[in-house]
Formats: C-alpha cells, structure tokens, sequence
C-alpha cells in the first residue's frame, strides 16, 4: 500500500464492494469534515483498490473525497492505493481498521462485515481474526445473531443504524410476525423509547397477547393506547411515562388496584406536605412506612413530645426475624 495522486473521475463512487452499510442507508458529509477539508485539505488519505488501470473502488474515507469534491472541487486526490493483487479478504480487514479508528462498529456494520466476510473465509477463521478487534469473544454466536438482523426490513436496519432501535431488542422483534414487529417498532420510533422501556415494551406485550389470545398489533392499535400515543398536549416522556404505566396495569391487574387503592387511602389522610406513608415493595407486607420531614432539631423535638407517647415501650416492642 502506497501513496498515489487518483483522479477522482477513475473512482468508482457506485462500487460499495468493501462499504460496511447497505446501499439504502445514506449519511451526508458533516459540515465540520466539509469545513476541515475546506481550510487544510484531507489530512488522512482515503484508501482505494485498483480494479483496472484507470478504475479504482473506495476501501475507506468516502466521505472525505465526497467533501473534498464538494468544498473544494477537487479532480484529484492523494490516496492509498492496493494493487489488484490485494487479497479481498486482507482489504476489508484494513476497511475495518480504519473504521475501529474513530468508534465501534454499528450492530448494522458488524452484520454487513461479517455477511462479505464470509463470501471469503469459514466462520471460524472469521471469528478468531476478527471478533476480538470488536470486542467480542471468539465464538460464532455472534456472527449467527447479527445476520439474523440483516432479514430485518429496512426502517429497522436504519433505526438501529442510528442508534434508535437497541440491536437486543431487533433480534428479539426478528422473531415476531411482521405485523406485530412493525407495530412495536412504529412505538418504539415514535417515542424514541429507552434500550430499557424498549425491552418492557416488547416483553409485555408478548406476554398480554398470549394471555388474552390476541395479537401485539392489535393490542398496540387498541382506543386505550391510541389514546396515549396521539394525545394533543402530552410530550414524548409523558407518553411514555404514560404508556409504560398502562402496560403494568395490564400486565398486573391485582398489583395495580392495589396500587390505586393505597393512593385512595393515603389521600383521605391528608398528609401535610413533609409528611409520606409508603408501602412494602409489591405489597409484600402489611406493614407502612412512615416519613415525617422535619427542618431542624427544634421542630423534630416539638414534634416528638407530641406523639412518642404513641410508641409501645422499647420493652414491649417484638422483632420479626
């Protein structure tokens, strides 16, 4: 590999033998490469493969030689060139070194090296050559798992591209009907879910579906979270918020009119402001919490004199075990 001034006609700009995205996702040049390249050129040369004398394919940085095209009108560029010889396998291994330079690859761009990587090697060798550089352990799992996401549709690809759509929770979307996938997707896009509510959000709508011998689709087309996902005034946390609140209701009914119920009594009480009665997490216990907020010393021993007289004598108080 060595440095030679290309002209930039010779470059084959549709030729995405050796890109790590598929062809329907596309990004714009920033305008901060655009800038950097307008003030002091490309300061690390693109990498080209030769394909005949006068036609090369893009390795690396087609981004820059984009910019360079657009801020500056470049009709040349200097590049690192591999001959015709290069093993393909040895230049998509330096297409992933340059793209492990700036950040890790996306769950997208793992699953399109490892697709044209195994046009060329076993998936054994593929996994003790590569897999380390991404941080994954040596086993073929994960090369299993992440082609399985390339049979996703495109939206999905290009949400998880993004950094909208957890790769975790595509794989598990992968394994729904088309219908019930869509319909969680549109939630979870629209809302720009958590990784976390995307996993509940999955979970329990499995779980309702089964239970009331229904589909996901319908369930999230349901008045009741139509209701939730078009409100007029409500933001996207509040949706959220919301949606995620009627789901456990849904999902545990007895859980959630015990809830509602304990809200009821605790407003008959009229607390003032500093005052808070809790419960045992999930009802486990019969017993409360109370929490009284004091400003100071002064305050909490005015308070005291007043109710310590409530308390069983130190003595007389039972432990449970």
């Amino acid at each position: 590999m060595h440095i030679s001034r290309i002209n930039i006609n010779h470059i084959d700009f549709s030729d995405d033998s050796f890109s790590l995205v598929p062809s329907f996702i596309t990004s714009q040049v920033p305008a901060s490469l655009a800038a950097s390249v307008r003030r002091c050129g490309i300061l690390h040369p693109p990498i080209v493969k030769e394909k005949s004398t006068a036609s090369f394919t893009i390795v690396a940085g087609r981004k820059r030689l984009l910019a360079a095209i657009g801020a500056t009108g470049a009709s040349s560029c200097d590049c690192y060139k591999l001959t015709e010889k290069t093993d393909e396998i040895d230049v998509l291994a330096i297409c992933l070194e340059d793209a492990l330079l700036s950040r890790p690859l996306t769950p997208v761009e793992r699953a399109v090296f490892f697709k044209k990587a195994l046009a060329l090697i076993d998936d054994n060798e593929l996994a003790s050559r590569f897999l380390p550089l991404m941080g994954l352990t040596q086993s073929v799992y994960h090369i299993q798992r992440d082609l399985r996401l390339l049979e996703l549709e495109e939206p999905l690809l290009i949400a998880m591209h993004q950094g909208i759509l957890d790769d975790k929770v595509a794989y598990e979307l992968g394994k729904f009907s088309f219908s019930d996938r869509v319909a969680l997707f549109e939630v979870i896009n629209a809302l720009h879910l958590s990784v976390g509510n995307q996993k509940k959000l999955a979970i329990t709508c499995r779980e309702l579906a089964a239970r009331n011998n229904t589909t996901i689709s319908a369930l999230l087309h349901s008045p009741e979270v139509d209701s939730i996902i078009n409100h007029g005034e409500a933001n996207s946390p509040q949706k959220t918020a919301n949606l995620m609140k009627w789901l456990t209701c849904e999902r545990f009914p007895r859980l959630s009119q015990a809830e509602k119920e304990f809200q009821h009594f605790v407003t008959g009480l009229a607390l003032p402001d500093q005052a808070r009665v809790e419960h045992s997490p999930s009802f486990e216990k019969d017993e409360l919490l109370f929490t009284l907020s004091c400003a100071n010393r002064k305050e909490f021993l005015t308070i005291w004199q007043e109710i310590r007289d409530l308390f069983p004598p130190a003595q007389k108080r039972k432990t449970t075990p």
